[in-house]
């Protein structure tokens, strides 16, 4: 549209100077007046193609022999310096145009401008001021748009939020290194406990630890090739290097030692070289990530067997602090007899009924502990589970008869075997229905089911007793924790064992003055294992 406007009154002022008779040649006008149509339609802006329009157009002001050109020398040098971006362009395009147009107007036989003349000096400091103007706008636009330009460019190739080369960017560049030069060493970096940080404290705290460690990395790597944020919490590092094992020790030092000590977060990193027998970008980073992955690994184990570690010793000093507490009443108990019986000439016959009570809670205490914490061989079999639940009930029918309780047991209807320690698993069953009526009134019922399900053996035991508060539930598995007066707080906790020893799960239902449910679960058998000679053999675990 503005190359057409320039066009139409480029042709105006040929018909203008035509009809009043100034053109000193008319038809070289006309043919001038095409030329510089046609060059201003020209597509490669340059100094020499603006150069050639401005000879073209003074050409054309002198042989129209009007100055009615100087729009048109307002709309050229416009159209030339939108195009040229150079500055040196820009102001070697104004100064011509402000020499060379008043000197053609004074030449022109029919200008109405003279220099000796208070309008011609007029004229010529409005053109002066004009040329200036538009260089000067021209200059401040170009300015802008270079500005523009290169916060565009450096948006898309750099990280807003530490202003390093980003994760394209670093791709690239390292490609470039890689053909200019053979020993270069690529190491990736990943802020191991940012996500955490961003977690706890905020994504601000995070920030300021990624643009802290982004001018370390900066100041501890100055000789580096780039160093760039290779996406999220990781950065990346290229370096080349005379001496390989030297900068190894210096990478661990500064990224092992230094950096996580100045800005308080774990540091994790991989390095990679290319070997002797060369290799692609592609290749590096693998090999970088790889190491960054073994390294990420080898602080994971030791997180995990710190973490381990620290929790035996948490159940150690438990179990220890319990069993100090639970030693020390009976010990409590004797020493106070003891003392009573100094004061009586030493005669404890009185109280020794007593103190035997006291000295073999101790040894049951002592027994049931060793039970529930010394590692020992079971000795595995497969066995039928209805056989086991018909033993346990036969050796309770008893003690439940003597409290008045009832016994129903709901067998599943095909043959139920699994992998287990016989004793074990009485002792498992014993302990639950003991539990069982001890919590239950008189004439109440114990209700055991045994059934299959996704190739598990399934047992509950149910009880109608006065049920487990919902605060208690979470504990009844501990050791030493116990509802009862003569209790020892072991008997559940050796069930629970009892359980993982034989791959199994037990879970606790309860409702307050309804009463309980233990559910068991326990893997079955195949069907070759339950083969009688093949479950003649026997499966060891510790």
């Amino acid at each position: 549209m503005y190359k057409w406007f320039v066009a139409s009154y480029a042709s105006v002022i040929t018909v203008l100077s035509l009809s009043f008779g100034l053109a000193l040649h008319n038809v070289l006008l006309i043919g001038l007046c095409i030329l510089l149509i046609l060059a201003h339609f020209t597509k490669e802006p340059s100094l020499y193609v603006s150069l050639s329009k401005l000879a073209l157009l003074i050409t054309f002001h002198w042989i129209s022999q009007t100055d009615w050109c100087f729009s048109l020398y307002i709309l050229i040098l416009t159209a030339d310096l939108h195009d040229n971006k150079s500055k040196s362009t820009i102001w070697t395009l104004v100064g011509l145009n402000m020499i060379l147009f008043p000197v053609i107007s004074k030449a022109v036989v029919h200008s109405f401008t003279t220099f000796s003349t208070l309008w011609g000096l007029v004229l010529y400091v409005t053109n002066f001021a004009v040329f200036i103007l538009i260089s000067v706008t021209l200059i401040s636009l170009i300015k802008q748009a270079e500005k523009l330009a290169g916060e565009r460019k450096k948006l898309s190739t750099h990280d807003a939020l530490t202003g390093l080369p980003n994760y394209e960017s670093c791709h690239r560049q390292l490609k470039d290194l890689l053909h200019k030069e053979s020993h270069v060493m690529f190491i990736l970096i990943d802020c191991t406990d940012l996500k955490a940080m961003n977690k706890s404290q905020g994504f601000q705290a995070g920030n300021l630890v990624l643009k802290q460690v982004a001018e370390l990395l900066q100041i501890k790597f100055s000789e580096a090739f780039f160093i760039s944020r290779y996406g999220g919490d990781e950065f990346a590092v290229a370096l080349t290097y005379t001496g390989r094992e030297q900068m190894l020790q210096y990478i661990e030092q500064q990224l092992g030692s230094e950096l996580p000590k100045l800005t308080g977060i774990q540091i994790t990193y991989g390095s990679a070289v290319l070997t002797d027998k060369g290799g692609t970008k592609d290749d590096l980073i693998l090999l970088a990530e790889n190491n960054l992955f073994q390294m990420k690994r080898e602080m994971w184990l030791k997180r995990e067997e710190h973490m381990l570690r620290s929790e035996k010793l948490r159940i150690v000093g438990e179990l220890a602090s319990g069993m100090a507490h639970e030693i020390r009443n009976p010990l409590t108990t004797i020493k106070g007899f003891l003392q009573i019986s100094k004061s009586n000439g030493y005669n404890i016959e009185n109280w020794y009924p007593l103190i035997m009570d006291e000295i073999s809670r101790m040894s049951e205490l002592t027994a049931e502990f060793l039970q529930f914490s010394k590692p020992h061989a079971v000795h595995f079999r497969v066995q039928s589970f209805q056989v086991c639940i018909q033993r346990v009930i036969s050796l309770t029918l008893s003690e439940m008869s003597r409290f008045g309780h009832e016994v129903v047991y709901v067998p599943p209807q095909e043959p139920m075997n699994i992998w287990m320690d016989q004793d074990k698993m009485i002792q498992l069953l014993i302990n639950l229905i003991k539990n069982a009526y001890e919590s239950m009134e008189d004439n109440k019922k114990v209700i055991i089911r045994l059934y299959p399900r996704d190739y598990h053996v399934v047992l509950e035991i149910e009880d109608q007793g006065s049920g487990i508060p919902p605060e208690q539930l979470d504990q009844i598995f501990n050791p030493f924790y116990t509802t009862k007066d003569s209790g020892t707080g072991l008997g559940l906790s050796i069930c629970h064992k009892i359980v993982q020893d034989h791959d199994g799960t037990i879970e606790i239902e309860s409702t307050l003055n309804k009463g309980t449910r233990f559910i068991m679960t326990f893997p079955m058998a195949s069907k070759e294992e339950s083969n009688p000679a093949y479950s003649s053999r026997q499966k060891d675990a510790v």
